[in-house]
C-alpha cells in the first residue's frame, strides 16, 4: 500500500524550498523587456493560433509618466472576432491528414522536423497508406492464375491399358418421396447377393421392431441412423457392383424436396437413370400433377446431361399387376417425357420392390409383359465416350479431412487422368497440392482415368473452409480452369408463374456447387430449334422462351464453357423451391 503525506497539520512556511528565490533573481520587473507579454504563449504557426486567438486579456489603461506599474489584470474576456475553436481545430486536423497523406506518396520533399510537424510525422508513421486488402488478395490471385495459365504443360505418362475391365455406367434413381426408390434397389442388391443372408435378417428384424417392417430392402442402402428413424433419404448412397457386361455405379438420390440440391448433385455425375414411380392409385397422381417431384426431377435429369431413361412403374402388386393401370401411367408420363423433357426413347418396366417381381429375372405374375427385367435393362445402358485424353477436371464431392498439410476428399473424374507425385491447383481457391495417393472403387491402380470415382490424398497449404464441395482439381497449363463470377448462358425457362426479369435472382446449381447468383442482364431471346435471334433485350422472359442471358454469381466459382467440359458447363436456376430454368454456359466473360 502506498504512503499518503498527512498535509492537516502542516507548516507551509517549511515546505517553501528556493524555487521562488531563483525565479525573482532572474526576473526583474525593470527589465526592458519584463513585460508580461513576453511570456505569454504564443503558437509559432501564426494561421493556427488555436488557444491565443480565442481568449485575450483585458489590458488596464496607460498610467502616467513616473507613476508605480499598476499590477497586470487577470480577467480574460472572450474575443467575439476570433474563429471558433472547433473550426480551426477541424481545419488543423484536416491540415494533418492532408500532410500525412502526401507523405506517405512521397509528393511532398523531406525536411527538417519541427515542433509542428513531430505530430504529422507521428500520425504517418502509425497509419501507413497501404492498399486495400482485398484489392490485393484479388491482384495476387490474377497475377497467380496468369502464372498457373503460361506454365508449360506437363508432360504426361503413358496411359496404363485396363485388361479385362467392364465399361463403367454411373446410374442415378430418383423419383417422388415414397415412391420406394431405396427399397427396389436394397431388393434389387440382396437378390445379386451383394448383402448376406444374415445382415439381411438383421434388418429385417431391427426394422420390424422400430415399426418400420416394409422399410428392410431400403435399410441396405439408408446406413445413417437419421434416415432410418424418419423413413426418409437424405443424401445420395452410392454402391458399386457388376452385371455380366456392365461396372455399375449406382446412386440413390433423396425424393423429398428438401433435399433437391443433394438430388441434383448425384445427377451431375449420372449418365443414365431410373425414374421410380408409384403405381398405387392416387400416389402416381400426387407425384405427377400435384406439385410431386416427379416432373421436376425428369427435367432436372435431362438438363443435366442424362439421355438414356428407365421407368419403373413400382408397387404394381398393390393393384392386382393392373395392365390399365401400367398402360395409364404410361401414356400420360410418354408425352411429358418425350415433348417437354426431351427424352429420345423411355423404357417402362413394372416392378414391385418389396415382393421383389420382375427384379432379376422375369415373373409368372405379370403375364402382359414381354420386355425384359429390370437388371437386364440396366445391363442394356450404352456406356459414354470418356474424355480421358482432356484436361484435367475433378470435381470434388465430398472433403474427408482437412488438416493444416494433408487434405483427403473424393470426387469424381469429369474429364483427364491423375496419377501419384502429379502437381495439381485446386479452383476456385487456387490452392497447388502433390498427390500422394489416388485410388477408385473398381481397382486399386495408381492411375485413375475420367468416369471413375476417386479418393484423393493431397499434400501441400489449406487453409480452413478454402477447399469445399464443388471445388475442381486441375493442372497448371494452357489448359487450366480460371475461375470466374460473369457467364454468358443459353437456357431454357420451364413452367414457371412469375417472368424472368433483369436484376432477377436465383440458386446457380453446376456439378457440385450451389451459389446465388443474379440475371444481370437478358441479351435476346432465340429461336429453341435453330438458335435464331427473335428479340434484342427482351423486357421479360416467360415459361418455354429460349434465351442468351448474363448470369453474374456472388462468387467464384469453377465452371467453363460446355463446349470445353460438358459436366461442368451445365447449369441449372431454382427460385422459390422450384426449378425455372437451366442451359449450358456459351462462354466465360
Amino acid at each position: 500500500m502506498s504512503r499518503h503525506r498527512n498535509v492537516r497539520n502542516m507548516n507551509y512556511a517549511d515546505e517553501i524550498d528556493d524555487y521562488d528565490e531563483d525565479y525573482d533573481d532572474d526576473y526583474s520587473e525593470d527589465d526592458d523587456e519584463g513585460t508580461s507579454a513576453q511570456y505569454s504563449y504564443k503558437n509559432r504557426k501564426a494561421e493556427t493560433n488555436l488557444s491565443a486567438n480565442y481568449y485575450t486579456y483585458a489590458a488596464e489603461p496607460d498610467a502616467p509618466v513616473g507613476a508605480p506599474k499598476p499590477t497586470p489584470s487577470t480577467s480574460i474576456v472572450r474575443n467575439s472576432t476570433a474563429p471558433s475553436l472547433t473550426t480551426n481545430f477541424v481545419k488543423e486536423k484536416e491540415k494533418v491528414k492532408a500532410v500525412a497523406v502526401a507523405k506517405s506518396n512521397n509528393s511532398t520533399p523531406k525536411r527538417n522536423l519541427t515542433k509542428n510537424n513531430l505530430l504529422v510525422e507521428a500520425t504517418a508513421s502509425q497509419t501507413p497508406s497501404r492498399p486495400n486488402s482485398e484489392v490485393d488478395l484479388s491482384a495476387f490471385r490474377r497475377n497467380q492464375l496468369q502464372t498457373i495459365s503460361r506454365a508449360p504443360a506437363q508432360p504426361r505418362k503413358p496411359q496404363k491399358s485396363r485388361e479385362n475391365v467392364k465399361d463403367l455406367i454411373n446410374l442415378i434413381v430418383v423419383g417422388h418421396v415414397d415412391a420406394g426408390k431405396s427399397t427396389l434397389m436394397g431388393h434389387l442388391l440382396y437378390e445379386m447377393e451383394f448383402v448376406d443372408s444374415r445382415t439381411m435378417e438383421k434388418y429385417k428384424h431391427e426394422a420390424a421392431r422400430s415399426g418400420k417392417s416394409s422399410f428392410a430392402y431400403a435399410w441396405v442402402l439408408d446406413e445413417t441412423e437419421e434416415e432410418r428413424e424418419r423413413g426418409v433419404t437424405m443424401d445420395v448412397a452410392r454402391v458399386s457392383f457388376e452385371t455380366d457386361t456392365k461396372r455399375i455405379c449406382l446412386l440413390d438420390a433423396p425424393g423429398h424436396k428438401d433435399f433437391i440440391s443433394n438430388m441434383i448433385t448425384g445427377t451431375s455425375q449420372a449418365d443414365a437413370a431410373i425414374l421410380v414411380i408409384n403405381g398405387t392409385r392416387g400416389e402416381f397422381e400426387t407425384g405427377f400433377e400435384n406439385g410431386g417431384q416427379t416432373k421436376e426431377h425428369a427435367l432436372l435429369l435431362r438438363s443435366l446431361g442424362v439421355t438414356q431413361l428407365i421407368v419403373a412403374v413400382n408397387k404394381l402388386d398393390t393393384v392386382d399387376w393392373s395392365r390399365d393401370r401400367f398402360e395409364e401411367i404410361k401414356n400420360n408420363l410418354s408425352v411429358f417425357l418425350t415433348k417437354q423433357a426431351g427424352f429420345a426413347n423411355p423404357r417402362f418396366i413394372p416392378v414391385s420392390g418389396l415382393s421383389g417381381e420382375n427384379l432379376t429375372k422375369k415373373t409368372t405374375e405379370i403375364p402382359w409383359f414381354n420386355g425384359p427385367c429390370l437388371l437386364e435393362s440396366i445391363d442394356s445402358f450404352v456406356a459414354a465416350k470418356l474424355p480421358i485424353s482432356g484436361p484435367l477436371r475433378i470435381v470434388v464431392s465430398d472433403v474427408l479431412k482437412v488438416q493444416s498439410a494433408q487434405l483427403i476428399l473424393s470426387g469424381k473424374i469429369e474429364s483427364g487422368e491423375i496419377e501419384k507425385d502429379d502437381k495439381v491447383y485446386i479452383m476456385p481457391s487456387v490452392t497447388a497440392a502433390t498427390v500422394k495417393a489416388c485410388s477408385n472403387t473398381i481397382s486399386n491402380t495408381e492411375q485413375c482415368l475420367a468416369g471413375d470415382h476417386v479418393l484423393l490424398t493431397l499434400a501441400g497449404t489449406f487453409e480452413p473452409d478454402s477447399i469445399q464441395t464443388g471445388s475442381v482439381v486441375v493442372r497448371a497449363g494452357p489448359d487450366t480452369l480460371i475461375p470466374a463470377r460473369r457467364f454468358l448462358v443459353r437456357l431454357v425457362v420451364f413452367d414457371i408463374l412469375t417472368p424472368i426479369i433483369k436484376g432477377s435472382t436465383a440458386e446457380l446449381y453446376a456439378h457440385s456447387i450451389c451459389v446465388s447468383c443474379t440475371f444481370s442482364k437478358l441479351n435476346h431471346s432465340i429461336n429453341k430449334s435453330n438458335g435464331e435471334i427473335l428479340k434484342l433485350k427482351p423486357r421479360f422472359l416467360a415459361k418455354g422462351t429460349s434465351a442468351i442471358v448474363e448470369i453474374e454469381t456472388d462468387q467464384d466459382v469453377a465452371i467453363e464453357p460446355f463446349t470445353k467440359c460438358r459436366s461442368l458447363g451445365r447449369v441449372t436456376f431454382r427460385s422459390g423451391g422450384k426449378t425455372i430454368a437451366a442451359g449450358i454456359v456459351e462462354n466465360v466473360l
